[in-house]
């Protein structure tokens, strides 16, 4: 089910337009594979705020044994990872260092983590709960890998649901019982994040 769809947004810039077109494309991804489903629920663009904590999730998706947090990449060029971690983005054959988005998706999840112990009055349910991450690329984007090969929570936009679906099969593999988020709890907390969310201004 779909909690949460993007927020209107207008601008100029043509790397901010391609950040919104990426994450319209990761939605429509997600609408289509999970927008009927009683298992798997979704928000979009969410941006948290408390005492301090501030929490910034691209898209949102909450299953019956714990959470995936997927950050959006817009690729105007190609995209490169070097052999020591560093992330190159290519764009008319010139090359421009960039921060790893595999740190931005952690530490977004840090954030997320943060701000629901502090607003749950559940002392510690959290800890209980896996927050897994996926990096997006859009279809189109191409990424130039080192020799150690792909990352694994990097992938094309297309891939994103199939990739939380084999997560969930995964988890329900290792995990005796009907894992920790019945579907009350992730309604109630899907609408929870929906009522906390702080549109731009």
């Amino acid at each position: 089910m779909i909690f949460k769809e993007l927020d209107s947004f207008e601008s100029q810039n043509a790397d901010t337009l391609a950040i919104h077109r990426a994450q319209e494309q990761m939605t429509y991804y997600l609408r289509r594979a999970f927008g009927t489903s009683e298992d798997v629920d979704a928000l979009s663009g969410l941006r948290l705020s408390s005492g301090g904590i501030d929490a910034q999730v691209d898209h949102l998706v909450l299953h019956p044994y714990g959470m995936v947090i997927v950050d959006c990449q817009s690729v105007l060029g190609g995209l490169q990872v070097r052999y020591d971690g560093q992330w190159l983005r290519w764009r008319n054959s010139s090359a421009v260092a960039m921060p790893s988005p595999i740190e931005r998706v952690f530490a977004q999840a840090s954030a997320f983590k943060q701000f629901l112990d502090k607003k749950v009055k559940q002392p510690g349910f959290f800890s209980r709960v896996e927050i897994a991450v996926l990096v997006a690329v859009p279809d189109k984007g191409t990424i130039e890998w080192p020799s150690s090969g792909a990352l694994s929570v990097v992938c094309n936009a297309d891939q994103v649901p199939n990739r939380v679906r084999k997560h969930v099969e995964e988890c329900a593999g290792r995990m005796a019982g009907p894992g920790v988020l019945n579907l009350e709890q992730r309604h109630r907390l899907a609408e929870f994040l929906h009522a906390s969310h702080k549109p731009l201004s």
